[in-house]
């Protein structure tokens, strides 16, 4: 005869009857239904308007520009006027003992030129400045762009100024 472990039969009921609650239409079942954030549209980014760009300079700006940029042409004339002094005394200059008479009118003519240039340099730290301001406030990339002429002809300046000077330094050595 054999013999039945109790154990084993208690286990065996106890897992069937737990298999069949699992069908049992009865309790409370999570739905497999979508939730409303699976089916509404998802949260984006709204879309950028494109950035409306200035075409021109308000008064007030075009007026600070311009009063920049005539500094600075008050400032190259000057300088301008100047260099054939400087180029003259510079070659005279050449080669002479430092010390000497002609090598220190040379220098004193090229110490004129800068002095002559300082109004440009100010203007460009001024038109600079500016341009940092308005970037700073927010101002587009069109009023930027409208700002860079007027940079970058101050900027031309003084860098053909400072070519000048450099040339004729080195000329006197």
């Amino acid at each position: 005869m054999h013999r039945v472990n109790r154990p084993s039969i208690g286990l065996f009921l106890g897992s069937c009857l737990l298999l069949g609650a699992c069908s049992l239409p009865q309790g409370e079942f999570p739905s497999l239904a979508k939730r409303p954030y699976e089916t509404n549209t998802p949260i984006a980014e709204p879309a950028m308007e494109p950035e409306i760009l200035s075409t021109t300079l308000p008064d007030s700006l075009r007026r600070q520009l311009e009063a920049i940029l005539a500094r600075h042409q008050n400032s190259d004339a000057a300088f301008r006027g100047a260099l054939p002094a400087a180029r003259q005394a510079a070659q005279a200059g050449a080669g002479a003992a430092t010390g000497s008479e002609s090598w220190v009118v040379a220098q004193m003519e090229v110490s004129r030129l800068e002095e002559k240039r300082s109004a440009s340099l100010s203007a460009l730290a001024d038109i600079d400045s500016l341009v940092a301001t308005e970037r700073d406030r927010g101002a587009d990339s069109g009023l930027i762009a409208l700002m860079a002429p007027y940079q970058e002809k101050i900027r031309g300046g003084v860098e053909a100024q400072a070519a000048a000077i450099a040339e004729l330094s080195s000329l006197i050595g």
